[in-house]
């Protein structure tokens, strides 16, 4: 409940992200790739499913991340980590 309360969105995003790979990554793959619905990422990260979309948007122009319908894949985790310090 606290890092909902003081950390930012983006922040919620990043480490919602960093812990799905942690935890589902048991191959270590450098790219790894989800499929989840912004409405089940959303209730993760504690915030409004437009919220999301918008940030994964903002993530996808930073290539952090890459989109393709309802998958996510992390192509750059050092950085998305540097969001969560």
């Amino acid at each position: 409940l606290l890092d909902i309360a003081y950390n930012s969105l983006r922040k919620r995003v990043a480490n919602t992200l960093l812990t799905l790979q942690k935890k589902y990554n048991v191959a270590d793959e450098p790219n790894f790739s989800i499929q989840l619905s912004r409405e089940d990422l959303a209730n993760m990260a504690g915030t409004a499913t437009e919220s999301v979309i918008r940030t994964l948007s903002d993530f996808k122009s930073e290539n952090l991340i890459a989109l393709q319908g309802s998958r996510i894949t992390i192509l750059a985790k050092d950085k998305l980590q540097s969001l969560v310090n």
